[in-house]
């Protein structure tokens, strides 16, 4: 089923005491995966979505746009600002063990806004390429990563399992697939992915030095497949 990707982008005021007042704006990206067009409450869904209505409701709602079907195309535009065509990223995903990452001449967001002054971070889905270590987020402009790899997994487990394809070997995959910075992070194990990010996301910005402007890309997992929810 072919969706896309939803994005809200605000500022976030971060007024704690002391901090002196910053001309840069801080910003938080969310970006929500596999949504399709009538997968929101506010466009009169049957699927109730109260809190991104209330986003919505409350900023500016963009959707005069062209959006891409699938994850890594739709990202490496949103990261890079260039069309996937001129990135050779308009075929379809990268695959586990696809030799293919974002072009490493290609110049990412978080790296402009890095050499603007602000502390970059990613939290949640990659699936623009790891194939070598300088495709991935802290070789991209990002002081920080948490999460994965990949384009999909157990949302529990954080285990992806891809079965063997003779149409596209490069699939076939299977491992666990959760990080922090540079190194493998096993202790969360068992934790639901979004209410994980969701506390990683909070505790940057709860511990962001306001002396500098702050730059979170938060790119949750859901609700891209499998499907899994808690019962509440």
């Amino acid at each position: 089923m072919k969706s896309l990707l939803l994005f809200l982008l605000f500022n976030v005021s971060l007024n704690l005491e002391g901090a002196e007042s910053n001309q840069q704006p801080n910003i938080l990206f969310i970006f929500a995966d596999d949504y399709g067009f009538n997968d929101v409450g506010y466009h009169g869904s049957e699927i109730k979505t109260p809190v991104l209505d209330k986003l919505a409701n409350e900023g500016v709602i963009l959707e005069k746009y062209y959006v891409q079907p699938i994850c890594t195309p739709t990202r490496s535009t949103m990261l890079t600002g260039r069309y996937q065509i001129h990135t050779s990223l308009q075929h379809g995903n990268i695959q586990p063990a696809q030799p293919l990452c974002v072009p490493l001449d290609e110049t990412i967001i978080a790296e402009k806004l890095s050499q603007s002054g602000y502390k970059t971070h990613i939290v949640g889905k990659w699936h623009i390429g790891y194939y070598r270590k300088e495709c991935t987020p802290t070789y991209r402009g990002f002081h920080s990563f948490f999460g994965y790899l990949n384009g999909g997994e157990n949302y529990y487990t954080h285990v992806k399992r891809n079965g063997f394809s003779e149409v596209n070997p490069y699939r076939l995959w299977r491992g666990y697939d959760l990080r922090r910075n540079e190194f493998v992070s096993t202790k969360e194990k068992g934790e639901y992915s979004t209410f994980m990010f969701a506390k990683e996301a909070q505790k940057i910005i709860m511990d962001h030095d306001a002396s500098s402007p702050l730059f979170l890309y938060l790119a949750f997992q859901a609700v891209h497949s499998p499907l899994l929810v808690p019962e509440q």
